[in-house]
């Protein structure tokens, strides 16, 4: 496992503020950042509509919000998706009656293996401006996709090749080194670990089942609209044209194996 597998980053990063600190301030090209509160696999539910769950989820000592998220496949760091995960962000905070102006500055950070825009940058920060006039919007709303491909000997090339490096006494940085030889070392860790990945992959199994059945719903309702409308023709048929209930359905291309079906229903 390496830093880029979102249950590796999480368990990693877990109540970890000084590695998230040194990673928060090498993608921001600053060095003053503070993290002073690091959760995983945050979940935000949503009444109305799909909830979240953030990989890691950091506030820096101003207050701002920033969502880690860590990906393998670039299907999970679609446009649409940092876009949703930047509006749950915010509907955490605000209720009846409060000024706008207490929302916190907010980021949201793909973290990828591939370079998922492929323009060829290290590093991607998108935000709102106004288009007529070519000056920021100033939301306080921020996306930003890190290039995992970017291996360049640079603080963030570094980080890269750090992020995607399975073996301790190879990375860059002693912090993250230490930290994970301390979880694939340590016997209490890797089981917690092991435990975790059941979890997920329990999780992971009961969702898929879910869009199954919701789709086989969603199929089922399909074909007894289907079956309704071609009986409604039929019916339709045999009143105006005064056709038989054979010739009927032999008109709307119904198959004889079906015939049956529908006659039951006449």
């Amino acid at each position: 496992m390496t830093l880029m597998d979102d249950i590796f980053f999480n368990c990693f990063m877990e109540d970890d503020t000084a590695s998230m600190q040194y990673v928060l301030n090498i993608i921001m090209e600053r060095n003053d950042l503070t993290v002073i509160s690091v959760k995983t696999q945050y979940a935000v539910p949503n009444i109305y509509g799909r909830g979240v769950r953030f990989d890691v989820l950091a506030v820096d000592q101003y207050g701002n919000e920033y969502n880690f998220e860590v990906q393998n496949a670039s299907s999970g760091a679609a446009p649409k998706r940092a876009r949703y995960n930047i509006d749950m962000l915010d509907l955490r905070h605000l209720k009846a009656g409060d000024d706008f102006d207490d929302l916190p500055e907010t980021y949201v950070i793909f973290i990828t293996a591939k370079d998922v825009l492929g323009y060829g940058l290290p590093i991607y920060h998108i935000d709102r401006h106004i288009n007529e006039l070519g000056v920021p919007f100033n939301d306080m709303a921020h996306i930003i996709y890190v290039n995992g491909e970017n291996k360049s000997a640079t603080p963030l090339g570094r980080l890269m090749q750090d992020f995607q490096n399975a073996d301790p006494a190879k990375m860059h940085s002693k912090l993250l080194a230490d930290k994970m030889k301390y979880l694939k070392s340590l016997d209490e860790e890797v089981n917690k670990m092991c435990n975790i990945v059941e979890e997920y992959v329990a999780e992971r199994m009961a969702e898929a089942k879910a869009e199954l059945a919701k789709a086989e719903a969603a199929r089922v309702k399909a074909e007894e609209k289907a079956a309704s409308s071609k009986l409604d023709s039929i019916k339709n048929l045999m009143k105006n044209l005064h056709l038989s209930a054979e010739d009927a359905m032999s008109a709307i291309g119904i198959p004889k194996s079906d015939y049956t079906q529908y006659l039951a229903l006449l």
